[in-house]
């Protein structure tokens, strides 16, 4: 009797290992992957940003379709407006030709758009909500709300957070929620 029930328990205790290293090869094949993570890495690296932040806004921004054009007609893995890539390339000339398609180019996304969310996070003295917040809503919005008050220059997700566009908050929630579990992952 006792040597079936200890048998049960062993095969329960190994059917749960089984089920968590599914779940874990799950999260970082399908869930939260590290697509295009070299290039990502090296220009997280040479901005100064969190390579597993910009995953977690690749994943919010366009999951991971290097193809993707927003309705207001953001760009690439990254969601990269024209305007702010040709304001990026006027002040550093990361690229000598720069137009429609390769903004799209995985490379070319990935480091302007670590260039502009460094730049937002300098901006913000190192605040990443704050950055997140902008990169989404706009830097003249958010300069806007710390202004008015609406928002705290010290804005920290675990606090109420008053944004006053719906999608900005949602924005930051799944960013930083990506963050963490890209960060729990690897």
């Amino acid at each position: 009797m006792l040597k079936n029930i200890f048998k049960r328990l062993i095969i329960f205790l190994i059917i749960i290992v089984i089920c968590i290293f599914a779940a874990i090869f799950i999260l970082k094949t399908y869930i939260y992957p590290r697509t295009h993570f070299d290039i990502v890495k090296e220009e997280a690296s040479n901005n100064n940003v969190d390579p597993y932040l910009v995953l977690a806004i690749i994943k919010t921004e366009s999951g991971f379709d290097s193809l993707a054009t927003s309705n207001k007609n953001a760009k690439g893995l990254m969601q990269i407006m024209e305007s702010t890539a040709e304001d990026i390339n006027n002040n550093l000339h990361l690229i000598d030709d720069l137009n429609e398609t390769n903004i799209y180019d995985p490379e070319v996304n990935i480091a302007f758009g670590c260039k502009y969310l460094s730049y937002l996070i300098n901006h913000y003295q190192g605040n990443y909500y704050l950055a997140i917040c902008a990169y989404n809503a706009g830097m003249g919005n958010v300069d806007k709300w710390i202004e008015d008050e609406i928002i705290d220059y010290n804005l920290n997700i675990s606090k109420d957070v008053n944004i006053p566009f719906s999608q900005t908050k949602n924005y930051l929630e799944k960013v930083i929620n990506s963050y963490n579990m890209y960060r729990l992952l690897y």
